[in-house]
């Protein structure tokens, strides 16, 4: 399966946006695009990341996990999930996963060579396909105690399926397991660029209010200090890192089973 370099592809730019190499000269052009009429396009996603490192730091070191699911993975490249945990635990289990099947292929072939780590097509609106996979009973098991990731995702799920989506996978998890998610806040809509930047690529966005993703993650819980601003769990509100558009745009959260 060949990838096209004369169409860009998200998961690449994203590949470019984390400093990466595993992109063409059409992605780096349209980051360049994005990022005129969305300027804060790279550095939403440089929080995204540093979130993650965050969330999977804490699962793997507070909470003891040593099984992780992600979805929407794009490319497991700068820092993603098997990174930051195989340097904690190299004894972890990492399934990555998306519903673009070049990219799944493309992230196979990445992955190469590591033990541990296994990259699968999964369509989130399809969850329970999910569970007749034989790679998650090789990975995972009959133990459901996992770690779950789900970054930049919501965002392109409308509410019934993203609920569903939530309620199959707390029904499956056992007692235990914890899900890190970003959503974006009402406020997303009015970010400059934000308008153009879905009419120029036709991709719908769903922004939420806090209410509206408190509903939606139920019945999970919610770690301290529970639905943060911005892309900021696990920082201190002071810290200097902090960007108000992106801390009045977005959500993020731990929850837990």
């Amino acid at each position: 399966m060949t990838m096209s370099r004369m169409k860009p592809n998200a998961a690449r730019m994203w590949d470019y946006a984390m400093g990466g190499s595993h992109n063409f000269a059409i992605d780096r052009a349209t980051v360049k695009l994005v990022r005129r009429i969305f300027p804060i396009y790279e550095e939403s996603l440089q929080a995204q990341r540093r979130l993650l490192k965050r969330a999977m730091t804490y699962m793997v070191h507070e909470k003891q996990l040593d099984k992780f699911l992600d979805f929407g993975s794009g490319l497991p490249t700068r820092g993603n999930v098997h990174e930051i945990v195989l340097a904690i635990n190299p004894e972890a289990r990492i399934i990555y996963s998306d519903s673009d099947p070049l990219i799944v292929a493309f992230g196979q072939d990445i992955l190469k060579g590591i033990p541990n780590v296994r990259y699968i097509h999964c369509d989130v609106t399809e969850l329970r396909s999910l569970f007749d996979a034989p790679v998650l009973s090789e990975m995972v098991g009959k133990d459901h105690c996992v770690g779950i990731g789900f970054f930049g995702v919501a965002v392109l799920i409308p509410d019934e399926p993203l609920a569903c989506f939530f309620e199959t996978l707390y029904e499956w998890a056992d007692k235990g397991s914890h899900i890190a998610v970003t959503f974006a806040a009402k406020q997303f809509g009015d970010v400059k660029g934000m308008g153009e930047a879905s009419r120029a690529f036709g991709i719908r966005f769903f922004a939420r209010s806090s209410q509206e993703i408190l509903n939606l993650i139920t019945p999970w819980k919610l770690t301290k200090p529970g639905l943060v601003p911005g892309l900021y769990w696990g920082l201190p509100q002071d810290a200097p890192e902090v960007n108000e558009a992106i801390r009045e745009s977005s959500f993020s959260l731990v929850a837990f089973k």
